[in-house]
């Protein structure tokens, strides 16, 4: 079974996947110039480079 986390995605609609797997330009697209993307709860980031 695949875990489902689309019921804390705002835009539900955009999602292609999990919300971790958001690129920025969705997110972009999605939420405007946001520090983090608020779909993804806080633990569950993923670190990949810093700007």
């Amino acid at each position: 079974m695949s875990e489902e986390k689309s019921c804390c995605c705002q835009k539900p609609e955009m999602l292609k996947g999990t919300p971790e797997k958001c690129s920025p330009e969705t997110i972009k697209q999605c939420h405007g110039d946001q520090p983090s993307h608020p779909c993804v709860p806080e633990g569950e980031k993923k670190v990949e480079g810093k700007e």
